[in-house]
């Protein structure tokens, strides 16, 4: 075998193995594509419905005896603080009393999403305890965005939803649009938005 031979045979060998490392590097990319879509999804999709379910049931309680409800004004179940945080509580024990350990909320701070563990405030978003509940290893938050779109009448008439009851006889059917926007940290290019409408099953109503 003369040098010429040699040096074609190792021309065509590297080319042999360029598009064989190119072909590997295309399947590469489009199953990792394939994965970032499909875990992007599942992720949001989780997120959304754990709070879209824990949302819902803000304000419910169960009658024990003679126990009134521990309901007594707008925002006392419920309180949107801000379009990036909302505050809310139920009785989860059944017991007819909202103890310290059944305030929950969610929030959107240092792109993640926040679920509150603990602590009796509801005006505050930054009291109490904290967990996050996106995956920071693999995605972004870059936005959450909730709504309020809630029906209200006071005294039989459409009105805006008083922040106290006051004397009015008011009933109010509430309603809350939830949006997220996640991207992938590795990959910045798969991005995702999210929305869901959330009516709390509770309606408020006192007089």
């Amino acid at each position: 075998m003369t040098l010429i031979e040699l040096m074609i045979g190792l021309v065509v060998g590297l080319i042999v193995i360029s598009g064989a490392i190119y072909t590997f590097l295309v399947s590469f990319k489009s199953s990792r594509d394939v994965v970032y879509s499909a875990r992007l999804n599942q992720e949001l999709a989780a997120i959304t419905s754990i709070i879209s379910d824990d949302i819902r049931r803000a304000g419910h309680w169960v009658q024990v005896g003679d126990l009134s409800s521990p309901y007594s004004d707008v925002g006392d179940d419920f309180n949107l603080v801000s379009s990036t945080c909302a505050l809310y509580n139920y009785d989860t024990d059944a017991d007819s009393i909202v103890s310290a350990a059944e305030y929950s909320g969610v929030r959107f701070s240092d792109s993640a999403i926040w679920v509150k563990t603990s602590g009796t405030s509801m005006t505050s978003c930054s009291a109490g305890a904290w967990e996050r509940l996106s995956d920071e290893n693999f995605m972004s938050v870059d936005a959450m965005t909730l709504t309020d779109s809630s029906l209200c009448t006071v005294n039989a008439s459409s009105a805006v939803c008083p922040a106290s009851v006051g004397t009015d006889e008011v009933a109010s059917v509430r309603e809350i649009n939830i949006t997220i926007t996640a991207s992938v940290v590795n990959d910045s290019d798969w991005t995702k938005t999210v929305q869901e409408t959330v009516k709390i099953r509770n309606n408020f109503y006192a007089d």
